[in-house]
């Protein structure tokens, strides 16, 4: 089971105790800091699917945490906490690219309700970006498998055209060379007819690679 990854800061003991524990018993992977500092040090080392972080933070605040969060991980959604009296540094923050926000104290339902929605707006994103990333590829391998093919059939007939020739097919070599050209050419001509299917190829997400992705391109039928 690929559990999501959240990382609560907040430096208020107590809150941040309720929100981690909140979130585990729901199922997800949390850790909990009480600084920006700390926050950074772990998204450094760690994948996050989702931060929820104080606006308020001793030292470094939520915003500039925030921004830091959109260099170091770009796909990571975050969720900040504020106070009545800090509304509108929440409405900063929306700006600034945040998800969205919540009043403290935080309501459980509430709480879980944002979080699930965030990470479901997350992985409907990351699906989005996928399609069309894949899309491109498949588009631009179109395009360079016509070009490609173009001076590989004029080479074709001119292998051709020189093993007919009297001269040539009296030398056992030339013939031997020309072959081993012949065959690696239908090599090439056969990866292109392959990535000019791009549009079929599914991606695969495997755990040991996180955050790579490994693209299985399928020719015909029975091909392997």
């Amino acid at each position: 089971m690929n559990r999501k990854k959240i990382l609560v800061v907040d430096d208020e003991e107590i809150v941040k105790y309720s929100l981690v524990n909140i979130l585990k018993a729901h199922g997800y992977e949390v850790d909990g800091v009480s600084s920006a500092e700390d926050a950074l040090k772990y998204l450094y080392q760690n994948v996050y699917h989702l931060v929820l972080t104080d606006l308020i933070l001793e030292g470094m605040g939520g915003l500039e945490l925030l921004e830091n969060v959109k260099v170091i991980s770009p796909r990571t959604v975050v969720i900040v906490i504020t106070g009545y009296g800090s509304i509108k540094t929440a409405v900063t923050a929306l700006r600034l690219g945040v998800y969205d926000y919540l009043l403290k104290p935080c309501d459980e339902t509430e709480l879980l309700l944002r979080v699930r929605r965030a990470l479901e707006m997350q992985s409907y994103g990351i699906e989005q970006k996928r399609s069309q990333e894949i899309n491109a590829i498949a588009k631009t391998s179109v395009t360079l498998s016509d070009r490609i093919n173009t001076p590989l059939n004029i080479i074709l007939g001119n292998i051709e055209m020189l093993q007919l020739s009297g001269e040539v097919k009296k030398k056992a070599k030339v013939q031997e060379t020309l072959k081993i050209m012949e065959e690696q050419i239908f090599k090439i001509r056969d990866v292109m007819e392959k990535l000019a299917k791009l549009t079929t190829a599914e991606t695969k997400k495997y755990a040991a690679l996180r955050d790579y992705e490994i693209i299985d391109i399928k020719g015909e039928e029975g091909s392997g």
